[in-house]
């Protein structure tokens, strides 16, 4: 009987996990990205999920961020707006190659090259 609740318990842990797991197109974002047009501008997404904006190599925004298939939110921390604090989140369409990454929003497609 015992043997049957761990073998459950263990199951039901591996299902909670692979459930997780959409789609590994998003790992291509791991790694640090200089925007071509304006290199003073750079984005790292690491593989736990979290992202880094830098400007002239210093930290100008950071969060989590959550990919499904060609979409990506990133979750802006701390909150935004000041004294008036509210939740950033912004939805954005993204394609990676080898070496780019494009992101698109409203305004259009940003890309960025790979840099070590």
């Amino acid at each position: 009987m015992k043997i049957a609740k761990i073998r459950i318990s263990s199951l039901v842990i591996l299902f909670s996990l692979t459930g997780c797991i959409v789609d590994g197109s998003w790992l291509g974002l791991v790694g640090r990205w200089q925007d071509v047009e304006y290199p003073a501008l750079e984005m790292e997404f690491t593989q736990s999920g979290q992202f880094t904006e830098y400007f002239y190599g210093e930290v100008r925004s950071h969060g989590d961020f959550e990919a499904d298939g060609d979409t990506i939110t990133l979750h802006y921390a701390p909150p935004c707006g000041g004294e008036n604090e509210f939740s950033c989140n912004v939805r954005l369409r993204f394609t990676v190659t080898e070496d780019t990454l494009i992101i698109t929003d409203s305004e259009g497609d940003f890309r960025y090259k790979k840099v070590d």
